[in-house]
């Protein structure tokens, strides 16, 4: 397509649940794609289904029909959590970062955040779901969960910062908690955590979230 095409179609992301989806709903998906007679498809990098070209009438009535296979953001909740396979699937994985991805998706906080808050959790320390570069960052080691905040993989890329290491998984999920409860209350608006993190600084955060009760 050229870009004066582009301007004039839509895309369609079902909000699959960190990449997983049963046969069932693969087949529901691609029959519908074949209904609509979809231009193109794509794993986004966010580990979902991007269903490309669609004019914005058909779009809706597509949109409809995938609702019951499309994750719905909780309130005030992540934008989306990307996992790899961890010690299930992986014979390099040490914990169950699908497990504790789930566990993230359904993470629903008081206030909305100030921006999008994207998650990555790797389950070994080769990181490959990049948790370095994401907002929330968790990877496993044999001492458990290591939490990083205030990563960024845009335009303006910045490498988050350690906060705990050797946690375990209620650990990691109270202390992500605590980190994004700050975030809420002094980030300006629409800063993303990055840009916070610039600001406000590691040693600040800490001592927030581990010191204080």
């Amino acid at each position: 397509m050229d870009s004066k095409t582009n301007k004039k179609t839509y895309s369609v992301v079902p909000g699959l649940n960190m990449g997983l989806f049963d046969p069932e709903d693969l087949e529901t998906i691609l029959k519908v794609i074949n209904k609509y007679d979809v231009p193109s498809t794509k794993i986004t990098s966010a580990q979902r289904l991007a269903l490309l070209g669609m004019e914005k009438e058909e779009m809706a009535k597509l949109q409809q029909e995938l609702k019951s296979h499309t994750r719905e953001i909780p309130i005030n909740g992540v934008t989306y959590v990307q996992s790899c396979p961890g010690s299930e699937w992986c014979k390099y994985g040490i914990r169950d970062s699908l497990a504790l991805g789930k566990k993230l998706e359904e993470l629903s906080m008081k206030k909305p955040f100030k921006a999008k808050v994207k998650v990555g959790v790797a389950g070994c320390r080769m990181c490959c779901t990049e948790p370095y570069v994401r907002d929330v960052g968790i990877f496993a080691s044999k001492k458990g969960w290591t939490l990083v905040f205030g990563g960024n993989g845009g335009n303006n890329a910045r490498i988050g910062d350690i906060v705990a290491e050797g946690l375990s998984d209620e650990e990691v999920l109270a202390l992500v908690k605590k980190c994004l409860s700050v975030y809420q209350k002094e980030a300006n608006p629409h800063s993303r955590t990055a840009r916070f993190m610039e600001r406000f600084g590691i040693e600040a955060l800490k001592k927030r979230v581990l010191e204080q009760e």
